[in-house]
C-alpha cells in the first residue's frame, strides 16, 4: 500500500531552481567564474571584479563588453535563456565560454542579484533585480556601454548550503586562484580583482600568452619555460612547460586550456608528464600551461555542470598528440638556447635521470627494493605499528652516547643505515627531519622562541597572486618560524630574515615549497588546525631533501634529534620515518 509520503509530486519551480543552483553554484568562486565567462563572451577588454566577505556578502563584476538591450536584460535571469545556442546541434559545436543559460538564473535563485547594462554609447541603460528568484520590473538606469552585475547575500535562502562552505580564508583563496587561472588565456583583456577594499592584483592587457604568464607567475619563472608547438588537422597545441631542471614535487602551475576554457583532464596531464619520463626524479612533476585548440565538434563540453571537464572523441589520440609535441619541444630545447631569456645565451645542459617512467630517481636491485619498501598508503599517526615502536628500546640515558658514536651510512642520498643491538635501522632522512622540524615548529609557535637570522641582502621572490595571498594569510605563522616576509610591491615578496638553522641558499626553495604545500590542500584531518597545517608546511619545506648529501656528524645529529621527539616513528603525515630489521630477519633472508 502506498503512503502519502511515497506519492510522486511535481516540485514547485522555486525548489527546482534551488536544485539547479546546487549543480552550478558550488561556492562563491564558481559564481564569479560564470560571471567572468559572460563578460568574456560579451567581448569585454576590461573586467573589474570586487569581492566582500569571501563573496558571501558581495560579488560584483563590471565590464566594457557589448552590453544588453532592455529586451535581452528582461530574459537574462530566466532559466535556459542564452544567446550562445539555437538548436540541439549547437551543443556539439560550442565555441563560447558560457552556453547553457543556467548561470544567472541559478545564481539569482540563491542570492539577491542586480544587473545593469547598456548596449550603446549614449549612457542610457536599464536595470533589473531579483531576490531568491523573484524578478522585479526593469527600470531605466544610467550606465556606460557594458554590464555590471552585483550578487549579494549568496545562499541567504539556503543557509544549509552556506553551512557546508569552507572557511572564509579558503573561499577567498579559491576566488584568487580561479581568477588567476582564468586570466591566463586572455592576454588582451585587462583584469582587476579587489577583495575587501584591497586591490589583490591588476593585470593589464599584453600581447602574448607568455607575457600574460609572466604577469601572473613572474618574469623569471616565465623565462625558464619551454615552448612546445604542434598542429594537425582539427587540432593544435601550444604548451609552455618547465625545463627538466625545473621539475618539482609540487609544481607551481598545471593548467590545461581547451579552446581557452580551463579544464581538467587526466589523460592530457599524464601525456605531458610522460614526455618528461627521462628527466623525472623521485615524485617530481612539471609545471605547464597547455593551450589546446580543437575542432568543437571533436569535444563534448556538456559533460559537467560547471564545465570543468570536457570529453574528447578520442582521449588516447589527443593525449598522444600532446605527448609528442612536448617531447619534441624538450629535446629541441636541450640543443638550443633559452627561448625567453634576454641575457647572454648559452646552450642548455640537460642531464637525464635514469629511472622508471613513473618517476623513480634510482634503480635498486630486487633485494634492496624488498628491504627498503615502505607502505603504499599513508598511515594515521595514532595507528602506528605498535611492534615497530616497542622494538626500539632506547633509554634516554643511552641515546646521546649511542647516536653520537655509532657509524651511519647514507644510501642513495635518501636513507640512513645505522647498526643497533640485534639488527639495523633504515631511516628516511626527509621524513625523519620533517618530524623533528614539525614538533620544533609547534613548540616555537606556542612559546614564541624561534631563533632567527637577519639576511645581509633580502631575498626577493616573484609570486603569483594566489601564492602572495597564502603568504599574507599566514604571515604570523611564517614569523613564528623565524621568517620575516614583507610585500615588496607588485608580485614580489621580500624575505629579510630566516630560521637560524636554514642555509641562505635554501631560502627560496623552502618558502616556495611551503607555499605549494599549503596550496595543495591535501592535508590529513589532524591538520585542520591552522597551526598544525602551517607547521607541517614548514617541516616539509625546510626538511632535508632526498638526494641531499649528509656527513657523519649530520646523520648522528639527525638521529639524536629524531629520538628526542614525542613520536619519532612517523613523519607529520603518518609515513614511517624508520624501519627496523632484526638479525633474525636478516639471517632468514640470507637462508642462514
Amino acid at each position: 500500500m502506498h503512503t502519502e509520503s511515497s506519492k510522486i509530486n511535481v516540485l514547485p519551480l522555486s525548489v527546482i531552481e534551488k536544485i539547479a543552483a546546487g549543480e552550478v553554484v558550488e561556492r562563491p568562486a564558481s559564481v564569479l567564474k560564470e560571471l567572468i565567462e559572460n563578460s568574456i563572451d560579451a567581448g569585454a577588454t576590461r573586467i573589474d571584479t570586487f569581492i566582500e566577505d569571501a563573496g558571501f556578502s558581495l560579488i560584483k563584476i563590471t565590464d566594457n563588453g557589448s552590453g544588453m538591450s532592455s529586451d535581452n536584460l528582461a530574459r537574462c535571469l530566466l532559466r535556459h535563456a542564452t544567446s550562445k545556442i539555437r538548436s540541439a546541434d549547437d551543443l556539439f559545436a560550442i565555441s563560447s565560454m558560457g552556453f547553457r543559460g543556467e548561470a544567472l538564473a541559478s545564481v539569482a535563485a540563491v542570492s539577491k542579484i542586480s544587473v545593469s547594462s547598456c548596449d550603446s554609447a549614449d549612457g542610457v541603460g536599464c536595470s533589473i533585480s531579483s531576490e531568491g528568484g523573484e524578478h522585479r520590473e526593469i527600470i531605466p538606469a544610467q550606465h556606460i556601454k557594458g554590464t555590471t552585475i552585483s550578487v549579494r547575500e549568496l545562499f541567504f535562502n539556503v543557509p544549509a548550503r552556506k553551512k557546508f562552505m569552507k572557511s572564509h580564508r579558503a573561499e577567498r583563496l579559491a576566488i584568487i586562484r580561479m581568477v588567476e587561472q582564468m586570466v591566463i588565456p586572455f592576454p588582451g583583456i585587462h583584469f582587476t580583482l579587489t577583495i575587501d577594499g584591497t586591490r589583490i592584483f591588476e593585470i593589464p592587457a599584453v600581447q602574448t600568452p607568455v607575457d600574460r604568464i609572466a604577469s601572473v607567475a613572474g618574469t623569471e619563472f616565465a623565462k625558464t619555460l619551454i615552448e612546445c608547438e604542434s598542429d594537425q588537422e582539427g587540432i593544435s597545441v601550444t604548451a609552455y612547460v618547465s625545463s627538466p631542471e625545473g621539475l618539482q614535487k609540487r609544481p607551481r602551475f598545471q593548467s590545461l586550456y581547451v579552446n581557452l576554457r580551463r579544464i581538467d583532464n587526466d589523460s592530457v596531464t599524464y601525456g605531458i608528464r610522460e614526455a618528461f619520463s627521462n628527466y623525472l626524479g623521485h615524485g617530481n612533476r612539471p609545471s605547464f600551461f597547455c593551450f589546446l585548440d580543437i575542432d568543437p565538434a571533436k569535444i563534448d563540453v556538456n559533460v559537467h555542470p560547471t564545465k570543468q571537464q570536457v570529453k574528447f572523441d578520442d582521449d588516447r589520440k589527443t593525449a598522444g598528440f600532446i605527448y609528442r609535441a612536448v617531447k619534441r619541444g624538450i629535446e629541441s630545447s636541450c640543443m638550443t638556447t633559452d627561448q625567453f631569456s634576454t641575457d647572454q645565451k648559452e646552450p642548455r645542459q640537460v642531464h637525464p635521470i635514469h629511472g622508471s617512467a613513473s618517476g623513480g630517481a634510482v634503480e635498486a636491485d630486487d633485494a634492496a627494493q624488498t628491504i627498503l619498501a615502505f607502505p603504499a598508503k599513508e598511515v594515521d599517526e595514532k595507528n602506528v605499528d605498535q611492534q615497530t615502536q616497542s622494538s626500539i628500546q632506547l633509554k634516554s640515558s643511552e641515546k646521546e652516547e649511542l647516536w653520537d658514536l655509532i657509524p651511519c651510512y647514507q644510501i642513495h642520498g635518501i636513507f640512513i643505515l645505522a647498526q643497533i643491538k640485534k639488527g639495523i635501522l633504515l631511516i628516511d632522512q626527509h621524513a625523519a627531519h620533517e618530524r623533528v622540524l614539525y614538533e620544533q615548529a609547534l613548540n616555537d609557535l606556542e612559546n614564541g622562541n624561534s631563533p632567527s637570522q637577519q639576511l645581509l641582502f633580502p631575498v626577493l621572490l616573484e609570486v603569483s597572486p594566489t601564492e602572495k595571498a597564502v603568504v599574507e594569510s599566514g604571515a604570523a605563522y611564517f614569523q613564528g618560524f623565524g621568517f620575516e616576509l614583507s610585500d615588496f610591491g607588485g608580485g614580489t615578496v621580500s624575505v629579510s630574515a630566516i630560521p637560524a638553522f636554514l642555509k641562505n641558499g635554501l631560502v627560496e626553495e623552502t618558502v616556495r615549497s611551503m607555499i605549494r604545500y599549503l596550496l595543495d590542500g591535501r592535508n590529513p584531518d589532524s591538520f585542520n588546525q591552522p597551526a598544525k597545517r602551517f607547521a607541517a608546511a614548514f617541516a616539509c619545506g625546510a626538511a632535508i631533501k632526498a638526494g641531499q648529501k649528509l656527513g657523519q656528524e649530520e646523520m648522528n645529529a639527525l638521529l639524536n634529534s629524531l629520538f628526542s621527539t614525542k613520536n619519532p616513528y612517523t613523519c607529520p603525515h603518518g609515513r614511517p620515518t624508520l624501519i627496523r630489521l632484526s638479525l633474525e630477519e636478516l639471517t632468514r633472508r640470507f637462508l642462514r
